[in-house]
């Protein structure tokens, strides 16, 4: 169950590090190692680990908010470890996208016994007919596994721009207007303004740059608002990663 995932280890103590990482590659997984937040948001951007073994107290910020950021890249299964495992403490943990909470000392079998669950889990969602897929001429956008792919090349997008890029290829080539986008996108009752709206259509077109015509994949309809210019197709059959 375990050959050849990519199990992502985030702890600032190097013992624990190499005891779940010498376990795990006894299992036949690859693994990679991070012992601060820095490290490990590059880690999972790189490798597209799939799953993280993530410490709660890191020297450069709190995991529980590691958690949230790397929710903004991936849905893999996150781990939690922590010395603090009071209930409350484990329901932040679950709350912020993490998926269980194993208190330190903790079992070496039974973290693996966990990480196969995890990782068992996680291959048969995949395995499963994906339905919330959308393709176009140069794009490939999972909203199930939020990820997105762009000639072949997995894009990193914020949470909000992953959510502007679903909506358009939900509609495209149809012209919707920055408040109507900021209500779909942000809520009726969100604290913006239209120009929030036009940043981060702004981020998403320097990330797509280059994928499609001239004027890009999003062209701004003067007086009018914004549309998405390729055609696009709902997948209903499971696709593997690319094109």
């Amino acid at each position: 169950m375990l050959t050849n995932s990519n199990v992502l280890i985030v702890d600032d103590e190097p013992e624990i590090r190499e005891l779940i990482g010498l376990y795990l590659t006894r299992e036949g997984c690859n693994v990679h190692e991070a012992q601060n937040a820095k490290e490990a948001i590059q880690q999972v951007e790189h490798i597209n680990p799939d799953l993280v073994v993530l410490d709660v107290f890191l020297p450069d910020l709190d995991g529980i908010e590691l958690c949230r950021k790397i929710r903004q890249i991936t849905e893999v299964p996150i781990l939690f470890l922590s010395c603090k495992d009071s209930e409350i403490d484990k329901v932040i943990g679950l709350s912020v996208g993490g998926d269980d909470y194993i208190g330190k000392p903790f079992s070496m079998h039974e973290l693996l016994a966990r990480i196969k669950a995890h990782l068992r889990r996680s291959l048969l969602i995949h395995k499963r007919v994906e339905k919330n897929i959308y393709k176009s001429a140069s794009i490939l956008l999972n909203a199930d596994r939020h990820e997105c792919h762009v000639s072949n090349q997995r894009l990193i997008l914020t949470s909000k721009e992953f959510q502007l890029l679903h909506f358009f290829m939900r509609h495209p080539q149809q012209v919707f207007s920055a408040e109507h986008l900021m209500e779909k996108i942000w809520g009726f009752d969100a604290e913006i303004d239209t120009k929030t709206v036009m940043v981060h259509i702004g981020n998403l077109r320097k990330k797509l740059q280059g994928t499609s015509k001239k004027e890009g994949i999003i062209s701004t309809i003067r007086g009018v608002g914004y549309k998405f210019n390729e055609d696009v197709q709902e997948v209903t059959s499971n696709i593997s990663e690319g094109f």
